[in-house]
C-alpha cells in the first residue's frame, strides 16, 4: 500500500512540473502561411468588362459607324468584303495649291477588285486636302500628289473592308470604318462607297469629312466631342458614329458644305 501511495505522489509531481515548464506560445502566433516571408496572398480574379475587348491602344482612326447607316443593298457599287491585298498606285503628280505651310508628300493605291479608278480616286482626295477649307487652309500644311519612283510621308490606301482590317492592325475597324496607322490613312471602300447616316446619301461631303478626317489623325489630331448644340461638327469628332446635336461638317477650316 505504501509504494503504490509513493508511486502515485511520484507521478503527479512529475505532472506539475512539465505543466509548469512547458513553451509558452509567443504573442499574435497563428497558422503557418503557405506563402513565403514577406509575400502576400494574391487578390481574387477580377471580372472582365465589356470594355476590355479592346486591349489596344486608343487608335488613331475613323469612328464606329452608325447603326442606323443608309440602306447600302438599295443602290451605289458592289464593295466585296475581301479582296487580294494588291494595289494598282496613281500614276499622276500634283502639286499643292498653295505656297505657305509644311509640305506633306503622299501616293494613293486602291486595292484591285474595287470599282474605283485610282487616278480619279487620287483626284478626288488631292482637290480635297488642297480646298482652302481642308488642312491648307490653316496656312500651317500643304499636300503634294507624288508619281511613282519618289518618296512620300503618307500613303493613302482605299481598300476593301477585310484588308482595310489588316492595314489597320492593331487597331480595331470591324470591317466598318477607317483608320490612319503609321504612315498609312487607310480609307475603308465600303465607306467610300455608301458614306453614314450622319450624311444621308450625300456620299460627296461624307469622303471630304473621311479625307480630311483621317488626315488630321496623320498630322497628329485626337477626337474631340461636340462643343454645343447646333454648332458645327469639329473635323476631329466621330461624324460617322453621329452628330450629338452638331451640325455636320466636314472641313478642318470651313463649315459649309458646298
Amino acid at each position: 500500500m505504501v509504494c503504490a501511495v509513493l508511486v502515485w505522489c511520484l507521478a503527479v509531481t512529475i505532472g506539475i512540473v512539465a505543466w509548469a515548464n512547458r513553451a509558452e506560445p509567443s504573442a499574435g502566433a497563428g497558422p503557418q502561411s503557405a506563402l513565403p516571408p514577406g509575400s502576400t496572398q494574391p487578390s481574387q480574379p477580377v471580372a472582365s468588362s465589356p470594355g476590355d475587348a479592346e486591349s489596344v491602344p486608343e487608335p488613331d482612326r475613323s469612328d464606329r459607324p452608325s447603326r442606323d447607316a443608309p440602306d447600302e443593298e438599295d443602290e451605289g457599287p458592289v464593295i466585296p468584303a475581301a479582296g487580294s491585298g494588291t494595289y494598282v498606285r496613281q500614276q499622276q503628280s500634283a502639286e499643292p495649291r498653295t505656297d505657305s505651310g509644311l509640305v506633306i508628300t503622299y501616293d494613293v493605291r486602291v486595292e484591285k477588285g474595287l470599282p474605283f479608278d485610282v487616278d480619279e480616286v487620287a483626284s478626288t482626295i488631292h482637290q480635297i486636302l488642297n480646298d482652302k477649307r481642308s488642312w491648307t487652309g490653316t496656312g500651317e500644311w500643304r499636300f503634294e500628289l507624288v508619281g511613282p519612283g519618289e518618296k512620300a510621308d503618307l500613303h493613302a490606301y482605299l481598300a476593301t473592308p477585310k484588308t482595310t482590317d489588316k492595314l489597320c492592325a492593331p487597331l480595331l475597324t470591324g470591317g466598318e470604318v477607317s483608320c490612319r496607322n503609321g504612315d498609312k490613312v487607310v480609307l475603308n471602300a465600303k465607306r467610300w462607297a455608301f458614306g453614314a447616316e450622319a450624311y444621308g446619301k450625300d456620299v460627296t461631303n461624307y469622303r471630304r469629312y473621311l479625307v480630311n478626317h483621317e488626315f488630321g489623325h496623320a498630322l497628329g489630331f485626337g477626337h474631340v466631342d461636340c462643343p454645343g448644340e447646333g454648332k458645327p461638327a469639329p473635323i476631329m469628332m466621330q461624324q460617322t458614329k453621329g452628330l450629338d446635336g452638331c451640325k455636320r461638317n466636314p472641313w478642318p477650316a470651313g463649315n459649309d458644305d458646298d
